[in-house]
């Protein structure tokens, strides 16, 4: 009996361990933004032009919830679900209309989904499914790629100073279903690799990444700096969707480095350089570069700042086009919060997140703080086009290009205006101001101050244009 009963309480024994061993730990994370806007002249079909008076109040929300559920310290999966809707701020839903719970395009979505796992007795960890990807940026934010992609990566630490990532990406991708018709040429897929190499004081990354992309690919798949929201077919013809000289399918590429030098401490400098292009032919081909350079001093209570950017443009009567290529809505450029995309508090922005065709300077000082829990940041940008005017005078190449920008548009290029498109005679400047105040320990309010001072060619756009103003109190509880 006695033989018995040992051996029943070891097989639970063992069935508790394999139970126990089987077991997941599930740990919630997230953010709740909460933000209240009053923008005046940056919004409407008369945004920036002289007298238009277009101003806008705006009562925004997002919510984020991390799910990570944790089998191992080698095993784990996340799935990230947010607010969204279908328009054009699919990060976020305005009050007063279906948000969370409501009907029609309005739903909460998973965001992220992935698995993470390390390769069995290695340090090797592969991250399958919907992941945050962004392309190596020391600078300013990634002016490249900066959004959630599905795909598979691969982190592999060689030893303590380098480490290589690399693997599959596919953007975008036309669903093929039971009953319909096949569709040929409807992916896009990317190959990316990247060595981050680091030691005291200093930090590179190498990166470069290919692929193929199908002549018949969602529409969502590569844009242009514009981020492609000025047309009815936002993809338009960047790699020759009905433009001479493609064939089925494009090959894109880009090669960058960057990387930051930290060994003079409280001083910090960065560097940027990235090209871009396809093989397509004639009005569909694309080669364009990108550079950008950064100081910065860390004291007890501020950290001054001065960097700058250079993107090339297009030139005067090439038929193709000097300005980089972008995945999906671009990066998170973040020279400034009213044009292009900095400080991500839901205030709404012209949200050009690509630098291309301009070039800038940034001035500015961070982490200023003479009372606890109350930060502030000052930032003033000043950028200018690089594209030529010609591409814009010229009766032929603007009803040639405006086709190409906005075919939907029949060829009107006033649809895009300088905000999209701005030459060597258009520029402007960028005042942020943004003060932050821990309430609580998860809870910040923060208060974001822009103002946007235009100097674009009236005589050029054949329009008169004014300034814009954009204020904004936004609640972040992280939790």
């Amino acid at each position: 009996m006695k033989k018995l009963v040992t051996l029943l309480l070891a097989a639970g024994m063992v069935f508790s361990a394999a139970n126990g061993a089987s077991a997941v730990e599930m740990k919630v994370s997230g953010s709740w933004l909460t933000s209240f806007t009053f923008a005046d002249n940056l919004f409407g079909e008369n945004a920036l032009v002289k007298d238009s008076d277009e101003g806008t109040f705006n009562a925004a929300q997002r919510i984020r919830i991390n799910f990570d559920m944790v089998a191992s310290e080698s095993l784990s999966g996340r799935v990230q679900l947010q607010v969204a809707n279908g328009g054009d701020a699919p990060q976020y839903y305005t009050w007063g209309t279906a948000g969370v719970g409501g009907t029609g395009k309005y739903a909460v979505t998973a965001r992220l989904a992935y698995l993470d796992w390390m390769v069995p007795t290695t340090d090797v960890l592969v991250r399958m499914g919907r992941q945050e990807v962004t392309t190596p940026s020391y600078t300013f934010g990634s002016p490249i790629l900066d959004t959630p992609v599905d795909g598979v990566l691969v982190n592999a630490p060689i030893n303590d100073m380098v480490g290589v990532t690399f693997g599959w990406l596919r953007p975008s991708a036309k669903l093929n279903k039971w009953g319909e018709a096949h569709t040929a040429h409807g992916s896009a897929d990317l190959a990316y690799l990247a060595v981050d190499v680091a030691a005291d004081g200093f930090k590179v990354t190498p990166w470069g990444m290919v692929g193929l992309v199908g002549s018949n690919a969602a529409q969502t798949v590569v844009k242009d700096e514009n981020g492609g929201r000025l047309g009815a077919n936002p993809t338009l013809d960047m790699f020759g969707w009905g433009v001479d000289g493609l064939d089925t399918r494009t090959t894109v590429y880009w090669v960058g480095i960057g990387g930051e030098l930290t060994m003079f401490d409280p001083f910090k400098f960065t560097a940027d350089f990235l090209y871009s292009g396809n093989d397509a032919d004639h009005w569909a081909e694309r080669k364009g570069w990108y550079a950008a350079l950064g100081a910065e001093m860390k004291t007890s209570f501020a950290t001054p700042f001065l960097r700058g950017w250079y993107a090339s443009g297009d030139d005067a009567d090439s038929e193709d086009s000097g300005r980089m290529i972008t995945v999906n809505d671009g990066g998170a450029f973040d020279a400034s919060s009213t044009y292009f995309d900095a400080n991500g508090l839901l205030a709404a922005t012209i949200d050009k997140c690509n630098p291309g065709g301009t070039w800038g300077v940034q001035l500015g000082v961070k982490n200023v703080s003479f009372v606890e829990d109350l930060t502030h940041a000052l930032s003033v940008t000043y950028f200018q086009g690089t594209n030529n005017t010609n591409r814009v005078s010229d009766p032929a190449m603007r009803a040639r290009l405006g086709k190409v920008v906005d075919d939907a548009a029949n060829g009107n290029w006033s649809v895009q205006g300088p905000v999209g498109y701005m030459t060597t005679s258009d520029s402007a400047w960028s005042i942020d101001f943004l003060s932050s105040y821990k309430l609580y320990q998860n809870l910040t309010a923060n208060v974001l101050l822009s103002y946007l001072v235009t100097d674009y060619d009236e005589s050029l756009w054949g329009q008169d244009y004014e300034n814009g103003f954009r204020g904004t109190l936004n609640f972040t509880y992280a939790f």
